[in-house]
């Protein structure tokens, strides 16, 4: 298949097949005569398997380590193991940051008549004052 139907059946562009191409991400790609780029389900397999290490948050710079690691054989398991740990934790850590966004969204809408509007006012009137102060100095 050719880049755009690659690209089409992985969500990715074409752009980026070649990019991962370049970096090694994926194998190089056997070519046609005339230069174009001939993708098997086989390539596309491994493109997605990439794709699930994307999804998870993992870096290019760590999927890369990772499938250089894995060239190397069954004994870097135990540092690929390492990178997904790394990866997890990482993930953990943007759960953490959203879930205490969570309960600040919370907050501000159970106070919001209270505290978060008034709050909302007067930084507005502050703003117009500030405005209001640089048109007059423009004005001089």
């Amino acid at each position: 298949m050719t880049i755009g139907e690659a690209a089409e059946r992985t969500g990715l562009t074409a752009d980026t097949l070649r990019y991962y191409e370049r970096i090694g991400l994926i194998p190089p790609v056997p070519r046609t005569d005339s230069g174009l780029r001939v993708y098997s389900d086989e390539m596309i397999a491994w493109i997605m398997f990439i794709q699930r290490f994307k999804e998870l948050g993992m870096s290019l710079d760590a999927i890369l380590n990772y499938v250089k690691l894995a060239m190397h054989g069954r004994d870097t398991r135990q540092a690929r193991k390492v990178i997904l740990l790394e990866t997890r934790r990482n993930l953990m850590d943007k759960i953490d940051r959203l879930y205490s966004c969570l309960k600040e969204a919370d907050y501000q809408l159970e106070h919001y008549d209270s505290r978060l509007l008034p709050e909302t006012e007067s930084a507005v009137e502050r703003w117009r004052s500030w405005e209001s102060a640089a048109e007059r100095s423009y004005a001089l």
